[in-house]
């Protein structure tokens, strides 16, 4: 935090104005704006700015298709299904085992940064249990059944980007196939 606000107080007058402008659109002061911004790009490894970000164009294709859930033996696995390999820092968020009635979810913590795709599928299962495994033991929530919504979201130099939700019940535990019979 305190070398993103050092830039602030390196800037030339005219690199503070033009912070200052950018800001004003976002209901915010320069400062914070420069701060802000430049705190997301120290924290993922790059240059600071001195110049406020262009905004990128939205992106109209979606690029959340579907939440894949799979309990093979009470043994959960978790996957986002993307339409495309993204090509700037998204982050995914997901709730933890909610009631199956509800349709909307007001409470998406961050789990981190999304997954690596593998065929356009992101396995999340690791993060997801990270952060509510602990929750879920501690109180003795039965997940079957239980409904789970997960957030896409792109980190962009001028801020966070709406994010894309999709949600799914949890299975029933697959049943095994059993073995053909000697005849």
């Amino acid at each position: 935090m305190a070398r993103a606000s050092r830039v602030w107080e390196s800037l030339t007058e005219a690199q503070r104005l033009d912070w200052i402008i950018e800001a004003s659109n976002r209901r915010m002061s320069g400062q914070r704006y420069c701060t802000g911004v430049n705190l997301r790009r120290i924290l993922n490894g790059q240059e600071p700015l001195t110049t406020p970000p262009r905004p990128a164009p939205p992106d109209p294709r979606p690029g959340l298709k579907r939440l894949l859930i799979a309990n093979r033996g009470g043994r959960l696995t978790l996957q986002v299904e993307i339409a495309r390999v993204p090509t700037r820092p998204v982050t995914i968020w997901a709730s933890r085992p909610c009631n199956c009635g509800l349709g909307v979810c007001d409470k998406c913590p961050r789990l981190g940064p999304l997954p690596p795709p593998i065929g356009g599928v992101c396995d999340f299962t690791e993060l997801y249990f990270r952060k509510h495994g602990g929750y879920i033991k501690k109180h003795g929530v039965k997940l079957v059944g239980k409904r789970i919504f997960v957030r896409i979201r792109l980190e962009a130099d001028e801020g966070p980007r709406l994010y894309e939700e999709v949600k799914a019940v949890v299975p029933a535990p697959e049943k095994s196939a059993k073995p053909a019979k000697n005849r």
